[in-house]
């Protein structure tokens, strides 16, 4: 059986629906062993007009009633808590040491109602996380029928295979849990870094049918196959880094993450 997990689930009180907390609350239903939930309600001040003039910024005791209603009906454990700081990433890490989460789960909205494509101040939070971190995608599939890891089986440095081990055994955690099939994507730039398909194979123990390696860019390559497979889930690796370095953009898993249409479980 397996253990309860607690999910940290993160709240931008700015926005008016909060897809974090629907998915967190659809996935339960899908559990044989339901989580329990921890809201953490901050605004990220990189993504808000913290003037005065923004309407949104001012929420009544209704609204937090009407957000925690959900939950008391799905008869899930919940607590939650309302930070005013404005080192939005400092204060989520700082609620997921107190509370040791298993995972954190962020909404991503839509780009019609966000400044940017992703923030600095989330970007971050992913490279910085403990824990794994949920991308809870709008219109993503809520199911949990097929999971697809990205691997990079090429990489020689430790640190990348570590990585590597992490993204196949939580794939068969979270499958596990959900009696969901995993799939593994391995994209190679050329013919001259083409992958070794039996050590590949032999690295996840799974089905040769299960496991794919096409060559192309790693992002088009994750997001066309992840389309072709109806995957509900994407599992993507990002060095763990402190400072500066947790700043960088453009590498390839922000170019996955802007590719990939589904909810994307990083890991770091």
């Amino acid at each position: 059986m397996s253990e309860q997990e607690y999910i940290l689930v993160l709240i931008e009180p700015s926005q008016d629906s909060h897809i974090a907390l629907d998915r967190a609350l659809t996935s339960a239903k899908l559990r044989k062993v339901p989580p329990k939930l921890y809201l953490f309600i901050c605004v990220d001040e990189a993504n808000t007009d913290l003037k005065a003039r923004n309407q949104s910024l001012f929420r009544s005791g209704n609204w937090l009633k009407e957000l925690t209603a959900p939950i008391e009906g799905s008869g899930l454990e919940f607590d939650y808590e309302l930070c005013w700081s404005l080192e939005w990433t400092e204060a989520v890490l700082n609620c997921a040491d107190r509370i040791q989460p298993d995972i954190i789960f962020i909404p991503d909205y839509d780009v019609a109602v966000r400044r940017n494509m992703f923030t600095n101040s989330k970007w971050e939070l992913l490279r910085k996380s403990f824990c794994p971190v949920m991308i809870v995608r709008p219109n993503a599939s809520s199911h949990r029928k097929v999971i697809l890891a990205a691997l990079n089986i090429q990489a020689e440095k430790e640190e990348y295979k570590l990585l590597n081990e992490k993204i196949i055994s939580n794939g068969k955690r979270i499958a596990s849990i959900y009696g969901a099939d995993v799939y593994v994507i391995n994209a190679y730039k050329d013919s001259m870094h083409y992958p070794n398909r039996e050590k590949l194979l032999e690295f996840t123990g799974l089905d040769t049918e299960k496991v794919h390696v096409e060559e192309g860019d790693p992002a088009d390559v994750v997001a066309k196959y992840a389309d072709e497979i109806n995957a509900d889930m994407v599992i993507i690796g990002t060095l763990h880094r402190r400072g500066a370095s947790a700043l960088m953009r453009g590498n390839t898993s922000e170019k996955v993450l802007m590719k990939v249409g589904q909810d994307v479980l990083t890991l770091s």
